[in-house]
């Protein structure tokens, strides 16, 4: 294989955006009382910080390997409390990076009872965040300009016990693409899960959903060309579920509760949608130094894409500004 300048170029940029691309949960604040990581958050693996991209695999429940772990106790909360997550990339110094800030997109919370270990239709949504189009800005700009820090209420109603807390942020750099079409691309789901024990006098068990299965690789929000001209973001997943109502609401992503999407069928070979404001995928390559460029894969090794500081732009141009040839790493995550 021959290697040029700009195809060398490219593979370090690519592997510049792995090491600054990805981000975890590190951190609960509940009550004024900080819990750090390993104390009621799930354990992790090595990798504690990289993507999951196939929604329908179990990894999506509580992160990757965390359905088979527990953590060291259940963090004490009241219900209509205030939980402050934190999510950090490498540790929680102050020059920590979060995320990359090209990996905008939105950011979720959900609940389900400990007992069930996520298992089943038990994930109910209790917050959700993605784009202001007034001020241009998504869920994760607002996290990494709080150093990682998000407020979340707990419903006020909930019956009292042992839940798990599952955090969620979607990365939307390659999203414009079907993962189930093309596995090198595809949104990113940062998934971890803490647990808590939650005191109140409530009753409410609001209705809840599957996790892996709220989630198709077409559902609006998961397939996003976000390099599009756009004026709103469909949040994945069902609705939040609200103090007092009878249950969670119907969720976006179900078979009966999907009016911004045509997929053509349920399994992964769909690639046809519609949303409301963003209705193509895009038709060039990226030329500026705000998109992303993808090599070809090679068996089972993991594609790399270049990725800019800034990739708020729309692609210009079918032609990329360098000689590029294929340069394949196996065995990394982009």
């Amino acid at each position: 294989m021959k290697v040029t300048f700009g195809s060398t170029l490219a593979l370090f940029a690519s592997l510049a955006s792995a090491v600054n691309a990805h981000t975890y949960l590190s951190k609960l604040n509940i009550g004024g009382t900080q819990y750090d990581e390993g104390v009621c958050i799930r354990p992790y693996p090595t990798n504690r910080n990289y993507p999951i991209k196939d929604v329908l695999s179990t990894d999506m429940t509580c992160g990757v390997g965390a359905s088979s772990t527990s953590a060291a106790q259940n963090c004490p909360a009241e219900a209509g409390s205030t939980v402050t997550v934190e999510w950090h990339h490498n540790n929680d110094s102050a020059s920590d990076d979060i995320i990359d800030p090209t990996h905008l997109g939105p950011c979720m919370v959900y609940m389900a009872p400990l007992s069930s270990n996520g298992e089943g239709d038990v994930w109910f949504k209790i917050f959700e965040d993605g784009y202001d189009a007034s001020s241009g800005q998504w869920c994760v700009n607002k996290i990494i300009a709080n150093k990682g820090k998000l407020d979340i209420t707990l419903p006020a109603d909930i019956k009292a016990g042992d839940y798990l807390l599952r955090t969620e942020v979607i990365a939307l750099h390659e999203a414009d693409t079907d993962y189930a079409q093309n596995s090198a691309r595809g949104a990113q789901f940062y998934v971890n899960c803490a647990q808590l024990s939650v005191t109140g006098s409530g009753s409410a068990e609001p209705k809840g959903y599957p996790i892996p299965g709220i989630y198709k690789s077409t559902t609006p929000g998961v397939l996003f060309n976000r390099y599009s001209s756009f004026t709103s973001y469909p949040i994945p997943g069902p609705e939040v579920y609200v103090a007092g109502a009878v249950s969670g609401g119907d969720s976006s992503s179900s078979e009966e509760a999907a009016p911004s999407t045509t997929p053509e069928d349920n399994g992964a070979a769909s690639t046809e949608y519609t949303t409301t404001d963003d209705t193509a995928a895009p038709t060039t390559a990226p030329t500026d130094d705000a998109t992303e460029y993808t090599t070809t894969p090679a068996d089972s090794a993991t594609e790399y894409t270049t990725t800019s500081a800034d990739d708020s732009a729309a692609p210009t141009s079918s032609a990329p500004a360098y000689t590029t040839s294929t340069v394949v790493v196996p065995g990394k995550c982009h």
